[in-house]
């Protein structure tokens, strides 16, 4: 059974591609502290966004399988961990996927290292006002948001990257 919001990224999703966004509730702002969460990643492990604070930049990305311009990020993704992961930039994934095996398949397809938290209840992605997918979040070493990323924008991606593991 689709859950509600599904039809609404959907939507989303093919907004983001256009370069559109919606103003969404609880959504973070540069310069804010973003929201705090614990999530179990695909893997199994326990992932704290506040571990990080004061330690390592954070790329947190919020996608979905169904969503094109994520796979098409995916594998961006994965580059930006192998060249800016030694410089301390932690990558964290978070799927919206209604079951584990189809979260499971973008990363997989990937072959990506770094953890994929399953969210199916949507509950990490309210608290972000995610609305669009992909939703990318930068976050920098003192724990505040750096840039906020609707839709695909690879040089965006990467110039907010390099700007946070600086």
């Amino acid at each position: 059974m689709k859950q509600p919001w599904s039809t609404a990224l959907a939507a989303g999703a093919l907004a983001g591609a256009l370069g559109l966004a919606f103003a969404a509730p609880g959504k973070v702002s540069k310069g804010q502290a973003p929201p705090d969460f614990t999530g179990s990643a695909l893997d199994g492990r326990k992932v704290t966004l506040s571990d990080y604070r004061g330690k390592n930049p954070v790329l947190l990305s919020f996608y979905a399988d169904f969503c094109a311009p994520c796979r098409r990020e995916f594998p961006h993704l994965k580059e930006l961990d192998e060249k800016l992961g030694p410089q301390g930039l932690k990558i964290v994934a978070v799927s919206l996927d209604e079951d584990r095996d189809t979260a499971a398949g973008i990363p997989k397809q990937s072959g990506v290292k770094f953890p994929v938290i399953f969210d199916p209840r949507n509950t990490i992605a309210e608290k972000y006002g995610v609305q669009v997918l992909p939703h990318t979040v930068l976050i920098d070493r003192e724990g505040k948001v750096h840039t906020v990323i609707v839709g695909v924008d690879l040089e965006e991606l990467d110039r907010a990257a390099n700007q946070v593991v600086k």
